[in-house]
């Protein structure tokens, strides 16, 4: 087995894009990132660096990784984290381990002793990250993490180990939830607030909108970084146009300036089924019931359109999202990030 690793390649990084298709060929389960091309067409900027990298028998990849530096993803030493992203392997330990440690090397070379790798992580938490853990029988939604369950252990053999645990819930009937949050909706009416659907006529300012209220909602989540209003347009490129405008909805305040969104996406797979993607409302109005009444409303048009199902989607286990079905939702899938330090 031989390691080969290039910056910017057109023909490497046409058979680096094409692995994963290879490697899932007769996975039902696995959705492709379409993110993955338009991330590594570059060769990296005053901010970000990465180096990627193959394991090879012969002229057959077994693996792929990219080792990355994003100076804006700091510690809180100040210090910028290591990541290893667009990881994908046949389950040959030894494989693994050579791909792993080569990129590992080129991190020590861009790095300080002490500092910490994360893993998986493709540049942000805005982009792909996280591995499934638990829940592989489960169908796959738009933009969740999804890989072969052996994927773990081939990162723990390289001493990584959980720094950050995230779940999936399911509600399967919709009306217990709604009788959970109806007295909050009726208290968020009588205060003002008033919610409106995504405009797909104002595409643009719609974008603008979604980014000043996304970064302000998130800002204090684990490992978050600021995203330019360009890269959160194209994050979002092939979705923004097809939205359900009944889908994706905004809270306003008595005054009517925007305070809060969800965005949700009917599930490709399970007609009856829709996914909570992002929910959020503004820190200054996070007082008893505001979140409960926007969601009231919201599932009231789930139930309106003939959903059955909710996802409650990609929640960091522990925080106060875990607890807002009111113990009303099952959890179905598990998913994990690692970490490391440099030096083992």
């Amino acid at each position: 087995m031989k390691i080969i690793d290039f910056d910017f390649d057109p023909e490497l990084l046409k058979r680096f894009l094409a692995f994963p298709r290879q490697l899932y060929a007769s996975d039902f389960n696995w959705i492709a990132d379409p993110a993955e091309s338009r991330l590594l067409a570059e060769s990296g900027s005053a901010s970000t660096k990465w180096r990627n990298f193959f394991v090879m028998d012969h002229d057959e990849i077994l693996g792929r990784v990219t080792a990355l530096v994003n100076q804006r993803l700091r510690d809180e030493n100040n210090h910028p984290y290591g990541q290893l992203g667009f990881f994908e392997c046949v389950n040959d330990l030894q494989a693994a381990q050579l791909l792993l440690d080569a990129a590992v090397l080129w991190l020590k070379s861009h790095l300080s002793a002490g500092d910490s790798i994360l893993a998986p992580m493709n540049f942000d938490t805005w982009h792909s990250y996280r591995l499934r853990t638990k829940g592989f029988d489960e169908p796959t939604f738009f933009m969740e993490p999804y890989n072969p369950s052996y994927y773990p252990a081939l990162f723990a053999a390289h001493g990584f180990t959980s720094v950050s645990r995230y779940i999936t819930k399911t509600v399967n009937d919709l009306s217990p939830l709604l009788a959970f949050w109806a007295p909050y909706h009726h208290d968020v009416l009588a205060k003002g607030f008033t919610v409106r659907s995504f405009i797909p006529s104002a595409v643009t300012e719609e974008m603008s909108l979604i980014h000043r209220l996304s970064l302000a909602m998130f800002r204090e989540n684990l490992f978050f970084t600021d995203i330019s209003e360009a890269e959160f347009r194209a994050l979002y490129a092939g979705a923004a146009g097809n939205l359900d405008p009944d889908l994706f909805l905004f809270l306003l305040d008595p005054s009517g300036e925007p305070v809060g969104l969800c965005f949700n996406l009917a599930d490709h797979r399970q007609p009856k089924t829709v996914n909570v993607k992002t929910f959020g409302v503004l820190p200054h109005v996070r007082q008893a019931g505001v979140g409960a009444g926007f969601a009231h409303e919201i599932y009231s048009r789930f139930q309106a359109k003939g959903f059955e199902r909710v996802n409650h989607c990609l929640m960091r286990a522990g925080n106060r999202a875990d607890t807002f079905d009111g113990g009303l939702g099952k959890i179905t899938r598990e998913y994990t990030l690692f970490a490391r330090p440099l030096e083992l």
